[in-house]
């Protein structure tokens, strides 16, 4: 009687049997649903709208922002901040960029807001923006294009399009949104 052997897994089957995994997981994440998906707030086809472009021809990403080891360990945020991006495939000119602060409170959400407009104050103009969240400011020169908005415990931080006026339906339609 022969004795059948089982094929023995080599490294290279398991490494790639591992990546498999891990691609197909990749792929789950990356087909979040608006419940899940914290950029959900512009759709394609609101972003379409401001960059006048079709919605066909935009893309979405998200990833979280690199944040100090001091503030992780005094949890200051509430979540993890991000930063969302929506940009066109077909021009690498057009598209949207803003950053999420989701703070545990709105005393620190204010200390935060208000070292960001003293920084920009100290290299740039800065206007106050009346009627968009509980205070927005837009620092505007040759150097900066930012709109900066706080409501609550949240501040968000909109980086392009540079233009004001885009930049203001961006953060309308956030506050509109969140």
């Amino acid at each position: 009687m022969q004795v059948k052997r089982l094929p023995q897994l080599s490294t290279i089957s398991i490494l790639f049997f591992t990546l498999g995994l891990l691609c197909t997981n990749s792929k789950i994440l990356a087909l979040e649903t608006d419940d899940t998906n914290r950029c959900s707030a512009i759709t394609l086809e609101n972003a379409a709208t401001i960059l006048v472009v079709s919605p066909n021809d935009l893309q979405k990403n998200r990833h979280d922002v690199m944040v100090s080891p001091d503030d992780i360990q005094k949890k200051i945020y509430n979540r993890t901040p991000y930063i969302c991006t929506i940009r066109s495939k077909s021009n690498f000119l057009k598209f949207i960029t803003y950053v999420t602060y989701v703070y545990n409170d709105t005393g620190q959400a204010r200390i935060e807001f208000n070292k960001m407009q003293k920084g920009f104050e100290s290299i740039s103009k800065v206007d106050l923006i009346p009627d968009i969240g509980n205070e927005t400011f837009w620092a505007g020169d040759n150097r900066f294009q930012r709109m900066v908005s706080i409501k609550g415990n949240v501040v968000i931080d909109v980086l392009s399009p540079k233009d004001f006026k885009l930049q203001t339906q961006v953060i309308r339609l956030l506050w509109e949104n969140f």
